[in-house]
């Protein structure tokens, strides 16, 4: 398979597939990332760290194509913290 290239997720609901009226659900596949810097989440007004750098998951990924539109993973910090991850500084790949 070629290499997953990652696209900028803008909020669900933005991507190009919606805008063609595609149900990205059916495109959702299991992945795994590895956080190469910490992510943050706003906790009622104050940040908090909910993935670490060098942390490695499973979560599942929108990929059509080979482009990733989006990925959402729960988090190992938060307990029931599970939400979109920023594209930034991660990589991701699919699960075996």
């Amino acid at each position: 398979m070629a290499e997953l290239v990652l696209g900028s997720y803008e909020g669900c609901g933005a991507c190009d597939l919606c805008s063609e009226n595609i149900d990205c659900r059916k495109m959702s596949v299991p992945v795994n990332i590895t956080f190469l810097k910490s992510q943050q989440a706003d906790n009622w007004g104050r940040f908090v760290t909910v993935f670490k750098k060098g942390e490695q998951i499973k979560g599942m990924a929108v990929i059509k194509d080979n482009k990733i539109y989006c990925a959402s993973a729960e988090s190992n910090l938060y307990e029931g913290y599970e939400d979109f991850i920023s594209l930034e500084n991660v990589e991701i790949e699919l699960s075996v």
